[in-house]
């Protein structure tokens, strides 16, 4: 299945799949603490790991049709940001989102929440949708709600840290 020019849009931005060039905006992003900390176990990705993350989200798109991506903005195609889907090893589909935090505050994260949701129920077909948030994260619990989801199941992860479990409600 070939790539498609863009996973999903809002007004405001266009979700498309990484590219090569993404590598130094997409380190700089994952390097900031503030977006990093309630990713994973909190620590940042190392250069190797990014250049892995941009190969394997492409070949997620390009043989499930679906994966993550940058969030660049119209106005200027600057990265600001990655969102899309993640297939966790015996779980269901999970969405994931990062973003810059001088974009935090101006409603963007809900409209790229609910860019997903939209993409998972008509391009993707992707029932139930998963997110998983780390109990702390109150602003990305809040953006769910916004959006859609409740909790659902209170967990650990890999990492043994406490996580929430959210899923959108059925329509």
């Amino acid at each position: 299945m070939p790539l498609p020019d863009i996973l999903f849009e809002t007004d405001r931005v266009i979700c498309r799949p990484f590219e090569v060039k993404d590598f130094d905006d997409l380190l700089t992003l994952q390097s900031d603490k503030q977006v990093y900390q309630y990713v994973g176990d909190g620590q940042p990705l190392r250069p190797d790991q990014v250049t892995l993350w941009i190969n394997r989200s492409r070949d997620n798109i390009e043989k499930n049709g679906f994966g993550t991506g940058a969030i660049v903005r119209k106005s200027d195609d600057q990265l600001i940001g990655w969102a899309g889907f993640v297939w966790p090893e015996d779980a269901e589909v999970e969405i994931i989102y990062g973003l810059s935090p001088n974009e935090w505050g101006n409603g963007l994260g809900a409209e790229i929440a609910q860019g997903l949701v939209d993409a998972a129920r008509n391009r993707c077909k992707i029932w139930p949708l998963h997110a998983t948030v780390d109990p702390e994260n109150s602003r990305s619990i809040n953006l769910l709600k916004k959006v859609g989801f409740e909790l659902f199941a209170k967990t650990k992860d890999e990492d043994g840290l406490d996580t929430d479990i959210y899923q959108l409600k059925s329509s």
